[in-house]
């Protein structure tokens, strides 16, 4: 009798043998919860960053709306209107008028930026002014070809327009010199069918015989404001720009990129040409048939760090840094026996959260590299402090703050690496993964938490 109950004690699981069977099923349940959890937080933080970065936006477009916009100079043409007549359903002749426009032959601008930083609150904004020489070239061929098929050309309101995005930022009375004649420039444009701003210039046509049998020259010196961005329309049959700037770090966007380009500390240089074959329209057309503004190119004044674009980008691997953390606290409990409240896993969480806010912040004012070292001192600091006197050991403090060190150095450098982001990144998660499974593979799981 006494045999039977004491083989039935001994088959019969005890509350701490039960204890451990259940422990890692428990605490890994919380665990992915925890992480579901602090899901929301990185959402708060990309939220936080757009709205930064919205925020910037709101400085530079209050610093152009008293300043001068981005600006995209087309032009110079001459612009010819002409009467088409019809007749109506009454059988009334009416007239429209239309306009030709005749594109130069050649064209060449030569630029110097002088670029300047203005603030605005917290945020700085990249200003510039410009003094941009343009001379172009109109062959009396192109304007015979020009009007061979076009009658009734009104060569009395004959003008030379320019179009200028932002006419807020000519500094300076606004001239041209074509053949013999200065001429002075008016504001707007005679149809706003092609440029919904700029300048125009009324030419002084005695014989239109004469006029379209000559080759005529043009000058144009402008000095002319704007913010981060100077583009050209390329409406010559053959357009030639150079460009040069104290600004070292520009981007050349467009449709053409620079044959030549010269960029060190002191600068860049830069230099164009482009074809009229390279381009969708032809050197004469009537009305708004084409869109040349599609065209453009030029080149932008970049901000030397843009701290939100690699803010977010860092928020990208918060996950993966949260479980990793995580993975290893888990590792120790189990390992060392040593039981780690939830509690305590909510607090590091939080905290490795709190790292992208204090990134963020930082760097507002300093420049990026500096700010993230700042930040992740201060995040692996506080971890390792709490580690400390939580464990009360110097193994385990020492190996999460190694841990979180490493985590953070392999996640600056792939901030950095931004063209083999991927590859660098694929490969880290790779050595992380074949680690944890070495260490692991001799943990006995269903028979943790049984006394031997």
């Amino acid at each position: 009798m006494e045999g039977s109950q004491s083989s039935q004690g001994n088959t019969t699981p005890t509350a701490e043998s039960t204890f451990g069977k259940y422990h890692i099923i428990i605490k890994s349940v919380i665990i992915f919860v925890l992480l579901l959890v602090f899901i929301i937080p990185q959402v708060i933080i990309n939220g936080l960053i757009s709205e930064r970065e919205y925020n910037q936006e709101q400085a530079f477009t209050d610093i152009a709306s008293k300043w001068s916009g981005r600006q995209t100079i087309g032009g110079p043409m001459i612009v010819v209107p002409y009467l088409e007549y019809y007749r109506d359903t009454a059988k009334v002749m009416r007239a429209v008028k239309h306009h030709l426009y005749i594109l130069p032959d050649q064209l060449n601008v030569d630029g110097t930026i002088l670029p300047e930083k203005r603030h605005r609150n917290i945020y700085e904004v990249v200003v510039y002014n410009s003094k941009l020489r343009i001379n172009a070239q109109f062959e009396g061929k192109e304007l015979k070809e020009a009007i061979a098929n076009k009658g009734n050309l009104l060569w009395n309101e004959a003008t030379i327009v320019m179009g200028i995005s932002d006419m807020r930022g000519i500094k300076e009375k606004l001239e041209v010199k074509f053949d013999d004649q200065m001429l002075s420039f008016n504001p707007g444009v005679p149809a706003g069918d092609l440029f919904s701003s700029g300048a125009n210039a009324g030419l002084k046509i005695d014989s239109a015989e004469n006029f379209i049998a000559q080759k005529h020259e043009l000058s144009i010196e402008m000095e002319l404001k704007g913010s981060e961005k100077l583009f050209i329309v390329p409406v010559g049959k053959t357009t030639s720009m150079k460009l040069r700037s104290s600004w070292n770090t520009p981007a050349f966007n467009g449709q053409f990129l620079p044959e030549k380009t010269s960029i060190d500390n002191s600068g860049f240089l830069a230099e164009w040409k482009v074809l009229h074959l390279n381009r969708n329209y032809p050197q004469v057309f009537t009305d708004a048939n084409y869109n040349v503004s599609y065209s453009e190119f030029g080149v932008d004044l970049l901000m030397p760090i843009d701290g939100y674009q690699k803010t977010s980008r860092s928020v990208k691997y918060a996950m993966m840094i949260i479980l990793l953390t995580f993975i290893v606290f888990f590792l120790v409990e189990i390992t060392q026996q040593k039981k780690i409240h939830p509690f305590n896993y909510i607090i590091v969480g939080f905290a490795l959260c709190l790292f992208y806010t204090l990134l963020l912040s930082f760097s507002e004012y300093m420049r990026f590299s500096l700010a993230y070292l700042l930040a992740s001192i201060m995040t692996v600091g506080s971890i390792s402090y709490f580690i400390y006197y939580l464990f009360k050991g110097t193994r385990v403090f020492a190996a999460i703050g190694g841990m979180l060190t490493l985590l953070y150095g392999f996640m600056f450098v792939i901030i950095q690496l931004e063209n083999y982001a991927l590859l660098i990144g694929s490969l880290g998660l790779f050595l992380v993964m074949f680690l944890i499974m070495n260490y692991t593979r001799k943990i006995d799981w269903y028979n943790i938490g049984k006394k031997q």
